[in-house]
C-alpha cells in the first residue's frame, strides 16, 4: 500500500527545492585507498542530514547511515542508485530482524508496498498493445468476477484503465485510508497461513471483512486525482478476467523472466529459496510482524517483494524504453505513454512535489527534467523509488520497518547531494 503521511510529501519537496546553495561538506573519514566508487559511497553512509516530522532539515550536522538507522529504530534498510541507466551500486546494512545477526545484504528481498504498482501498471501496458484491453474502454464492458457499481457519476464518464492506472477512476473504497499506526486490518495474514477472503469481498466491503466500506464511485471519472488501492485490484481482476491466468503468473511471464529477475516476485507464499533471504517486516512497535511477513489478498497493488536492484532493473528499462532505446518487456510507445501525464494534481499533499499523476507513477518537472517517483509503505516496510528518465539516474531505497518512512528520504538527500541531482541554484 502507499505511504500516505502528509509530511513524508513535505519532505520529497524539501529533497528538490530546498537543499543549501552549496553542497554539505563530505566526511572527512574517508579512504585514501578506496576507489573513486568506494569513497563516494562512504560519502552517501557518512553524511546524512536530519529530517523531522514536519520536513524541515537540519544541516548543522551529519550523521552516518548506522546512526540514522538507531535512531529510527530501523533494523535493516538495502540501497541500489541508477546512474547513466545501470547499477551504479547496491548495498544493504543492518540486520533481517531486530536482534538477530543475519545481514541483510544487496540480495535481501524487501516488501515494496505500493511500488508494484507501477510495475503491474506496466505489464499490462503489454496487454493493451496486443489489443487484449483497451485504455479508455469502459472496464465493466471486460470485467467478469465484478463489475463496478453505476450510479450519476458513470452516467456522464466511465471508469477505464487508464483512469484506474492514474487513479483518476473517481473511485473511493474502504481499505486505503488507513496508516501502519492503526490497528492491523485482519485481511492481512501472516506468511504461510491462508488468505480468509477474496478481493470482491473486499471490494464489495462484505461486512465480515474489515474494511471500512464498499467500493464506490464518488467522483465523475477523469475529472480528478484521488489514491485508492481499489484502482489496481480492479485492474488486477480485469487482468485474470480477460486473460484466464492468475497475476502472479502473467507478471512472471511479463516482466520477470524477460528481464531475468530472479530476486522479484508477486508468488504468495514466496518461492523457499527467496523466502530464505527476505527481510523479516517490522510494525511501528519495532516488533516482527506474525510470521516475519504479512501477505493481502490484492497482489496488483502491493504483493510485490523485491531486492532494490531487481526493481531498479524495472526502472531502468522503463526509462530507456522511454527514450527509445529498448522494448525488452515494455515498448517505446507505451512507456511514453506511462510517463505522460494523465491527470493533473492541483491540491492535497501530492499536489507539493507532483505535477501530475501518469499510468502508474507520479511525475514532475523538476528544473526541466522529468522526475517519476512512487513510494510504498505497509504495516511493516517502507520504499520510495525516485528517478530522471532522460538521464537515466535515480535511486531506489526500502527498509524492512514501518518507521523507515524518513530514513528513505534521508538516505535519498545524500544520494541527490552526492550525485548532484540537487539544482545548482536551489536555495
Amino acid at each position: 500500500m502507499r505511504a500516505r503521511t502528509c509530511y513524508v510529501l513535505i519532505v520529497m519537496m524539501l529533497v528538490v527545492g530546498c537543499a543549501p546553495a552549496s553542497p554539505p561538506p563530505s566526511p572527512t573519514a574517508v579512504l585514501t585507498a578506496a576507489t573513486p566508487l568506494e569513497q563516494r559511497i562512504q560519502r552517501v553512509e557518512h553524511t546524512l542530514f536530519p529530517m523531522s516530522e514536519t520536513g524541515e532539515i537540519s544541516w548543522d550536522r551529519s550523521f552516518t547511515l548506522a546512526e540514522r538507522m538507531a535512531h529510527h529504530g530501523v533494523p535493516g534498510i538495502g540501497v541500489a542508485v541508477i546512474r547513466d541507466y545501470q547499477i551504479d551500486w547496491a548495498k544493504g546494512y543492518g540486520v533481517l530482524e531486530v536482534g538477530g545477526s543475519e545481514p541483510v545484504s544487496a540480495e535481501t528481498l524487501f516488501h515494496a508496498g505500493s511500488i508494484a504498482k507501477p510495475v503491474s501498471a506496466a505489464a499490462t501496458l503489454t496487454l493493451v498493445e496486443k489489443g487484449a484491453l483497451d485504455l479508455d474502454e469502459d472496464v465493466n464492458a471486460k470485467l467478469a468476477s465484478w463489475r463496478i457499481p453505476e450510479d450519476e457519476h458513470t452516467a456522464v464518464e466511465k471508469v477505464t484503465l487508464r483512469r484506474l492506472m492514474s487513479h483518476s477512476s473517481g473511485i473511493q473504497d474502504g481499505f486505503t485510508n488507513r496508516s501502519s499506526s492503526d490497528a492491523l486490518p485482519s485481511y492481512f495474514r501472516p506468511e504461510g497461513e491462508a488468505l480468509a477472503l477474496t478481493l470482491q469481498q473486499m471490494l464489495d466491503g462484505d461486512p465480515s471483512v474489515d474494511v471500512d466500506g464498499p467500493t464506490v464511485v464518488v467522483a465523475v471519472p477523469g475529472t480528478s486525482y484521488s489514491y485508492a488501492n481499489a484502482n489496481y485490484a480492479i485492474l488486477e481482476l480485469l487482468v485474470e478476467d480477460v486473460i484466464q491466468t492468475p497475476f502472479a503468473t502473467f507478471m512472471a511471464e511479463t516482466v520477470l523472466q524477460p528481464l531475468d529477475l530472479a530476486s522479484m516476485t508477486y508468488q504468495r507464499p514466496m518461492p523457499a529459496d527467496l523466502r530464505a533471504r527476505a527481510a523479516t517486516e517490522h510494525g511501528v512497535n519495532g516488533q516482527p510482524l506474525p510470521g516475519k511477513r504479512l501477505i493481502a489478498p490484492f497482489t496488483a497493488a502491493g504483493g510485490m517483494w523485491t531486492t532494490p536492484s531487481d526493481l531498479a532493473r524495472v526502472a531502468i528499462e522503463i526509462m530507456r524504453a522511454y527514450g527509445g532505446d529498448s522494448d525488452r518487456f515494455i515498448s517505446p510507445p507505451m512507456a511514453r505513454e506511462m510517463l505522460t501525464p494523465q491527470i493533473e494534481v492541483t491540491e492535497g499533499p501530492l499536489a507539493a512535489i507532483a505535477d501530475a499523476v501518469g499510468l502508474g507513477l507520479d511525475l514532475a518537472d523538476e528544473e526541466g527534467r522529468l522526475r517519476m517517483s512512487m513510494t510504498g509503505g505497509t504495516w511493516g516496510s517502507t520504499c520510495l523509488l525516485w528517478a530522471f528518465p532522460e538521464t537515466g539516474d535515480g535511486a531506489v531505497v526500502m527498509t524492512n520497518s514501518a518507521r523507515g518512512t524518513m530514513l528513505n528520504f534521508e538516505v535519498l538527500l545524500s544520494l541527490s547531494v552526492e550525485y548532484g541531482w540537487i539544482a545548482d541554484d536551489a536555495s
